[in-house]
């Protein structure tokens, strides 16, 4: 089982790098690629089946979990609709997906 978690918790960070990645070369000209909201979704859904291995093993923090959960919709979310809207997308929405994803990395790592 703690093979499962490895390579689980290797491929959530993985995305959340490849979403924050894709973020940054898009900075200047507010055009994400699509691959901004797949890796954020990929990551949303590899930290759920995370989630559930973790919470099988009976080590689960709830709370962080919860925590991250929520950061990680917000992420998702935000960069869904920055990538329907493209250039006309809010500053709020914009940098808050980046936002949502380091606060989310130091809840996991600090937390």
């Amino acid at each position: 089982m703690s093979a499962l978690i490895s390579v689980f918790v290797v491929l959530h960070m993985l995305c959340w790098a490849v979403a924050l990645g894709i973020w940054v070369a898009a900075v200047r000209t507010r055009e994400p690629a699509k691959g901004l909201s797949h890796a954020a979704l990929g990551a949303l859904a590899f930290g759920i089946v995370l989630a559930a291995l973790v919470s099988i093993t009976g080590d689960a923090n709830h709370m962080k979990l919860g925590i991250k959960l929520v950061l990680a919709i917000i992420a998702a979310v935000f960069a869904v609709i920055a990538q329907r809207k493209g250039s006309q997308t809010s500053a709020a929405v914009w940098y808050g997906v980046p936002v949502a994803i380091v606060v989310n990395v130091i809840v996991a790592v600090f937390v």
